[in-house]
């Protein structure tokens, strides 16, 4: 029997089971919390080279929930996992305070890989930054450090960019760079230089949600009964309020985000997964 469990993080040392730290729940729950199931599977903790030498265990696969201890490296670890479980993937990083490492087994990540015919998964992304303004081509100093946007410093390109919608600098939520599968980079100034939460590449798109939008597309997306929902912070923190949702929804530090059967890890995103009995 499989209980995925969260719990924000002051909570996290009462949380048993499979799961990670949230920032938050969407609507109101208990905390810690329980989403109580008879799947069958493996649950796969440690570092990322042993999580990855357990999956090669692994003869079949249907659905990998994945939590992240905030360690780095999350899209270049979701590329070999796919590789070797050939299933789709849900899930994110987790909340942290001070302490990283929030996800059962307190290492690199934390996955439960379903083996169970007896259910059908089914796991759906939503980019809530609908409004495309700019193909970029970006200059990096590593895949999560942007030097420069089309031929201009990156800080400066993107502050001339919020200027022009009433977007204050300081803003990184309401626009942000998207990669060609619409899964987005939640962008920090740190130093003077453009930071990514995820790797990026050099070509994304420039996207915009307009904020009269952000609200009502989140409480939608979250309105899903039955469904464990995997909301950003980062939207979480630009919502005039927070959905009241009979989902068992979390905003958490990342999102797994599975797109035309690739699974990528991003920033802003909303990922969601339903579990249905055949």
């Amino acid at each position: 029997m499989a209980t995925i469990t969260f719990a924000t993080p002051e909570n996290w040392g009462k949380a048993e089971g499979f799961g990670c730290a949230t920032q938050r729940f969407a609507g109101v729950w208990q905390d810690p919390v329980a989403y109580e199931n008879d799947l069958q599977g493996y649950v796969l903790t440690g570092t990322y080279e042993e999580i990855l030498k357990a999956a090669t265990e692994i003869k079949e696969s249907h659905i990998a929930i994945v939590f992240f201890g905030n360690a780095g490296g999350e899209n270049a670890f979701l590329q070999k996992l796919q590789a070797i479980l050939g299933c789709p993937m849900v899930g994110g990083g987790a909340a942290f305070t001070t302490k990283p490492g929030l996800v059962t087994g307190g290492g690199q990540a934390a996955v439960l890989v379903v083996e169970d015919a007896r259910y059908t998964f089914e796991t759906v992304t939503q980019c809530v930054h609908r409004e495309l303004l700019d193909e970029c081509t970006l200059v990096l100093e590593d895949p999560r450090t942007i030097l420069s946007i089309n031929g201009q410093d990156a800080a400066a390109y993107l502050k001339e960019k919020k200027a022009a919608f009433g977007i204050p600098e300081t803003d990184f939520e309401h626009i942000t760079l998207t990669d060609s599968l619409g899964v987005n980079a939640h962008l920090s100034l740190v130093g003077g230089k453009i930071k990514s939460g995820r790797d990026v590449h050099e070509t994304m798109y420039l996207r915009r949600v307009p904020h009269e939008e952000v609200t009502e597309t989140v409480r939608k997306f979250y309105d899903d009964p039955g469904a464990i929902v995997f909301g950003c912070a980062g939207l979480g923190g630009i919502l005039d309020e927070i959905p009241k949702t009979p989902s068992l929804g979390m905003f958490l530090f990342g999102e797994v985000c599975t797109v035309d059967g690739k699974a990528e890890f991003g920033n802003l995103m909303l990922s969601k997964l339903r579990i249905h009995k055949k």
